[in-house]
């Protein structure tokens, strides 16, 4: 985990982006976490880390900015966040993607028994989605697609 995070930080300092103590320990807890991420179990980590009172809204705020950053996905569909597997891992390695929307575009897979979330990175299937989309004269707001149902495991 330690290598993802200073990877994530590393390309927030690229950004020109200020990470400060509070958006650091967001990233923490987030990357402990599994599944749907959701604003009150990050908050409920922020409250038993911190002395004082940590009000909601500095959690959620926390949380945005990640997902500005691409870290996480908002997902309304399921009321949270999910984790990009591109942040997860060094793209050069092995991702051969040039154009940054194709990058952070996903097909969202969420198992409504268990809250396991797959993220797949289907590059001729988003395309082709944008292309239909586009054809019908209707913009996307989100560049993910949620899709809900029951996991390998849950079956």
């Amino acid at each position: 985990m330690q290598n993802i995070k200073q990877k994530i930080l590393n390309q927030a300092r690229r950004d020109g982006v200020q990470v400060t103590a509070l958006r650091e320990q967001v990233l923490d807890i987030i990357l402990q976490q599994s599944g749907v991420i959701k604003a009150y179990t990050v908050l409920s980590h922020m409250q038993q880390e911190s002395e004082g009172v940590v009000a909601p809204p500095t959690a959620y705020r926390a949380l945005d900015f990640w997902a500005d950053q691409g870290v996480l996905h908002k997902v309304a569909a399921v009321n949270g966040y999910v984790l990009c597997s591109h942040a997860q891992h060094d793209c050069g390695e092995h991702c051969h993607h040039h154009d940054e929307a194709a990058h952070h575009s996903a097909f969202i897979l969420v198992c409504t028994e268990c809250g396991a979330v797959d993220e797949q990175t289907l590059s001729s299937e988003w395309a082709a989605l944008c292309a239909g989309v586009a054809a019908s004269g209707f913009a996307l707001k989100e560049e993910h697609v949620v899709l809900t149902g029951i996991c390998k495991q849950c079956q």
